[in-house]
Protein backbone atom coordinates (compact mmCIF):
# COMPACT_ATOMS: atom_id res chain seq x y z
CA UNK A 1 0.00 0.00 0.00
CA UNK A 2 2.58 2.62 0.93
CA UNK A 3 6.03 2.49 -1.19
CA UNK A 4 8.05 4.73 1.70
CA UNK A 5 7.88 4.26 5.28
CA UNK A 6 8.11 7.88 5.92
CA UNK A 7 6.80 10.96 4.70
CA UNK A 8 8.38 14.23 6.11
CA UNK A 9 6.05 17.17 5.56
CA UNK A 10 7.67 20.54 5.45
CA UNK A 11 5.10 23.72 5.07
CA UNK A 12 7.33 26.54 3.18
CA UNK A 13 6.63 29.87 2.93
CA UNK A 14 9.37 32.63 2.15
CA UNK A 15 12.40 30.90 3.82
CA UNK A 16 15.05 31.50 1.02
CA UNK A 17 17.42 32.15 3.07
CA UNK A 18 17.68 29.22 5.17
CA UNK A 19 15.69 26.45 3.52
CA UNK A 20 18.06 24.33 1.79
CA UNK A 21 20.13 23.95 4.40
CA UNK A 22 17.36 23.10 6.96
CA UNK A 23 16.44 19.91 4.31
CA UNK A 24 19.94 19.06 3.80
CA UNK A 25 20.43 18.94 7.48
CA UNK A 26 17.42 16.85 7.87
CA UNK A 27 18.37 14.77 5.29
CA UNK A 28 21.90 13.57 6.99
CA UNK A 29 19.95 12.77 9.73
CA UNK A 30 17.45 10.53 8.23
CA UNK A 31 19.66 8.66 5.84
CA UNK A 32 21.20 7.71 9.25
CA UNK A 33 18.29 5.23 9.94
CA UNK A 34 18.33 3.45 6.53
CA UNK A 35 14.83 4.06 6.11
CA UNK A 36 12.39 4.62 2.68
CA UNK A 37 11.55 8.00 2.99
CA UNK A 38 10.75 11.19 1.08
CA UNK A 39 10.80 14.92 1.72
CA UNK A 40 7.35 16.61 1.04
CA UNK A 41 7.84 20.32 -0.16
CA UNK A 42 4.72 21.87 1.31
CA UNK A 43 5.34 25.19 -0.44
CA UNK A 44 2.87 28.01 -0.21
CA UNK A 45 3.17 30.52 -2.39
CA UNK A 46 6.13 32.16 -1.46
CA UNK A 47 6.96 35.83 -2.66
CA UNK A 48 10.97 35.44 -2.15
CA UNK A 49 13.11 33.42 -4.23
CA UNK A 50 12.31 30.31 -2.01
CA UNK A 51 10.27 28.81 -5.02
CA UNK A 52 13.06 28.61 -7.41
CA UNK A 53 15.30 27.28 -4.74
CA UNK A 54 12.97 24.31 -3.98
CA UNK A 55 11.99 23.75 -8.34
CA UNK A 56 16.22 23.13 -8.82
CA UNK A 57 16.23 21.02 -5.68
CA UNK A 58 13.72 18.76 -7.59
CA UNK A 59 14.63 18.90 -11.20
CA UNK A 60 18.01 18.27 -9.52
CA UNK A 61 16.73 15.24 -7.21
CA UNK A 62 18.14 11.96 -9.18
CA UNK A 63 17.24 9.83 -5.76
CA UNK A 64 12.90 10.89 -5.86
CA UNK A 65 13.60 12.41 -2.09
CA UNK A 66 11.54 15.18 -2.76
CA UNK A 67 8.03 15.22 -3.41
CA UNK A 68 6.80 18.42 -5.26
CA UNK A 69 3.88 20.51 -3.68
CA UNK A 70 4.89 23.38 -4.94
CA UNK A 71 2.18 26.21 -5.46
CA UNK A 72 1.82 29.73 -7.54
CA UNK A 73 -0.41 31.16 -4.60
CA UNK A 74 -0.57 31.10 -1.23
CA UNK A 75 -3.08 28.75 -0.02
CA UNK A 76 -3.16 28.72 3.75
CA UNK A 77 -0.91 26.37 6.28
CA UNK A 78 -3.87 23.89 6.39
CA UNK A 79 -4.12 23.45 3.04
CA UNK A 80 0.18 22.85 2.21
CA UNK A 81 -0.53 20.69 5.35
CA UNK A 82 -3.44 18.59 4.25
CA UNK A 83 -2.83 18.87 0.40
CA UNK A 84 0.33 17.12 1.58
CA UNK A 85 -0.43 14.71 3.99
CA UNK A 86 -2.78 13.26 0.80
CA UNK A 87 -0.27 13.04 -1.68
CA UNK A 88 2.19 11.58 0.91
CA UNK A 89 3.37 7.60 -0.20
CA UNK A 90 5.03 7.06 3.39
CA UNK A 91 3.62 4.79 6.01
CA UNK A 92 4.49 7.50 8.41
CA UNK A 93 3.64 10.98 8.47
CA UNK A 94 6.33 13.63 10.28
CA UNK A 95 5.34 17.40 10.18
CA UNK A 96 7.52 19.71 10.99
CA UNK A 97 7.93 23.82 10.48
CA UNK A 98 10.48 24.35 7.92
CA UNK A 99 12.43 27.02 9.86
CA UNK A 100 15.17 25.29 11.04
CA UNK A 101 14.13 25.56 14.92
CA UNK A 102 12.99 21.92 15.48
CA UNK A 103 16.52 19.66 15.73
CA UNK A 104 16.50 16.51 13.49
CA UNK A 105 18.49 14.40 16.27
CA UNK A 106 15.49 14.40 18.31
CA UNK A 107 13.41 12.57 15.26
CA UNK A 108 15.14 9.07 16.08
CA UNK A 109 13.56 9.50 19.33
CA UNK A 110 10.01 9.00 17.63
CA UNK A 111 10.94 6.37 15.03
CA UNK A 112 11.99 4.59 17.63
CA UNK A 113 8.58 4.22 19.58
CA UNK A 114 6.76 3.69 15.79
CA UNK A 115 6.26 -0.25 16.46
CA UNK A 116 4.15 0.86 19.73
CA UNK A 117 1.46 3.13 18.14
CA UNK A 118 -0.93 2.69 15.81
CA UNK A 119 -3.36 4.98 16.33
CA UNK A 120 -1.65 7.18 18.19
CA UNK A 121 0.03 10.82 18.17
CA UNK A 122 3.72 12.14 19.17
CA UNK A 123 4.10 15.53 19.59
CA UNK A 124 7.03 17.08 20.35
CA UNK A 125 7.73 19.83 23.76
CA UNK A 126 9.61 22.29 22.98
CA UNK A 127 11.15 22.51 27.07
CA UNK A 128 12.79 25.83 26.19
CA UNK A 129 11.05 27.89 23.22
CA UNK A 130 13.37 30.15 21.03
CA UNK A 131 10.20 32.56 20.04
CA UNK A 132 9.73 36.29 20.87
CA UNK A 133 8.36 36.91 23.85
CA UNK A 134 5.57 38.22 22.28
CA UNK A 135 4.93 34.88 21.32
CA UNK A 136 5.28 33.18 24.44
CA UNK A 137 3.10 35.24 26.10
CA UNK A 138 -0.35 34.58 23.26
CA UNK A 139 0.92 30.71 23.33
CA UNK A 140 0.44 30.32 27.21
CA UNK A 141 -2.67 32.72 27.09
CA UNK A 142 -4.10 30.36 24.18
CA UNK A 143 -3.03 26.82 26.30
CA UNK A 144 -4.93 28.47 29.25
CA UNK A 145 -8.24 28.27 26.78
CA UNK A 146 -7.61 24.91 25.37
CA UNK A 147 -6.87 22.74 28.40
CA UNK A 148 -10.27 24.19 29.44
CA UNK A 149 -11.73 23.41 26.34
CA UNK A 150 -10.74 20.04 25.80
CA UNK A 151 -9.65 18.73 29.38
CA UNK A 152 -6.14 18.84 28.17
CA UNK A 153 -2.86 18.33 30.13
CA UNK A 154 -0.83 18.37 26.49
CA UNK A 155 1.94 20.74 27.17
CA UNK A 156 2.93 22.15 23.64
CA UNK A 157 -0.07 21.88 21.70
CA UNK A 158 1.18 24.22 18.86
CA UNK A 159 4.22 22.53 18.86
CA UNK A 160 5.03 22.01 14.85
CA UNK A 161 6.44 18.56 15.12
CA UNK A 162 3.52 16.01 15.03
CA UNK A 163 4.19 12.22 13.84
CA UNK A 164 1.70 9.58 13.15
CA UNK A 165 0.66 6.99 10.53
CA UNK A 166 -0.90 8.68 7.46
CA UNK A 167 -4.22 6.86 8.38
CA UNK A 168 -4.68 8.18 11.73
CA UNK A 169 -3.70 11.57 10.03
CA UNK A 170 -6.86 11.32 7.73
CA UNK A 171 -9.19 10.29 10.21
CA UNK A 172 -9.09 13.74 11.68
CA UNK A 173 -8.96 15.63 8.34
CA UNK A 174 -12.71 16.06 8.99
CA UNK A 175 -11.66 19.02 11.48
CA UNK A 176 -8.95 20.32 10.52
CA UNK A 177 -10.70 23.04 7.85
CA UNK A 178 -12.33 24.84 10.98
CA UNK A 179 -9.18 25.85 11.92
CA UNK A 180 -7.48 28.73 9.31
CA UNK A 181 -5.14 29.75 12.05
CA UNK A 182 -3.27 27.53 14.61
CA UNK A 183 -3.12 24.80 13.19
CA UNK A 184 -1.85 22.71 15.45
CA UNK A 185 -4.00 23.56 18.52
CA UNK A 186 -6.59 21.95 15.89
CA UNK A 187 -4.88 18.78 15.30
CA UNK A 188 -4.19 17.95 18.90
CA UNK A 189 -7.89 19.75 19.94
CA UNK A 190 -9.25 16.84 16.78
CA UNK A 191 -6.93 14.29 18.29
CA UNK A 192 -8.15 14.69 21.97
CA UNK A 193 -11.98 14.31 20.70
CA UNK A 194 -11.40 11.42 18.53
CA UNK A 195 -9.62 10.19 21.99
CA UNK A 196 -6.29 9.26 20.33
CA UNK A 197 -3.56 8.81 22.71
CA UNK A 198 -0.85 11.49 22.70
CA UNK A 199 2.60 10.73 24.13
CA UNK A 200 4.82 13.98 24.37
CA UNK A 201 8.61 13.78 23.68
CA UNK A 202 10.69 16.56 24.96
CA UNK A 203 12.57 18.28 21.92
CA UNK A 204 15.38 20.75 21.53
CA UNK A 205 14.17 24.19 20.05
CA UNK A 206 16.84 26.23 18.09
CA UNK A 207 17.15 29.60 17.54
CA UNK A 208 16.32 30.41 13.27
CA UNK A 209 18.78 29.53 10.75
CA UNK A 210 18.07 33.24 9.51
CA UNK A 211 15.16 35.99 9.33
CA UNK A 212 12.11 36.12 12.27
CA UNK A 213 9.40 34.22 13.53
CA UNK A 214 6.29 35.27 11.33
CA UNK A 215 4.55 36.65 14.35
CA UNK A 216 1.29 38.88 13.81
CA UNK A 217 0.69 42.86 13.74
CA UNK A 218 -1.00 43.46 17.10
CA UNK A 219 -3.85 45.09 15.12
CA UNK A 220 -4.30 41.73 13.81
CA UNK A 221 -4.72 39.45 17.20
CA UNK A 222 -8.03 39.65 18.21
CA UNK A 223 -8.96 38.69 14.44
CA UNK A 224 -6.54 36.04 15.07
CA UNK A 225 -7.82 34.76 18.69
CA UNK A 226 -11.23 35.04 17.44
CA UNK A 227 -10.39 32.89 14.30
CA UNK A 228 -8.90 30.27 16.95
CA UNK A 229 -11.65 30.53 19.50
CA UNK A 230 -14.54 29.65 16.74
CA UNK A 231 -12.65 26.80 15.19
CA UNK A 232 -12.24 25.12 18.52
CA UNK A 233 -15.37 25.51 18.94
CA UNK A 234 -16.50 24.24 16.23
CA UNK A 235 -14.15 21.24 16.61
CA UNK A 236 -15.23 20.73 20.39
CA UNK A 237 -19.41 20.73 19.06
CA UNK A 238 -18.57 19.01 15.63
CA UNK A 239 -21.22 16.10 14.75
CA UNK A 240 -20.82 13.70 11.91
Amino acid sequence: MYSKDLSIIFPIYNEENSIKETLFEWKKEIDLLKIEYEIVLAEDGSTDNTKKILNDLVINDKENFFLNNIVEHKRGYAKAILSSVNMANGEFILSVDSDGQCDPKDFKKFWQKKNYIYNDILIGNRKVRKDKLSRLILSKIFLIFHRILFFSKIKDPSCPYIFCRKITFLELEKYLSFMTEGFWWGFIAASLKENKKIYQIDINHKKRISGSTNIFFFSKIPSIAYKNIIGLFKIKFFRN
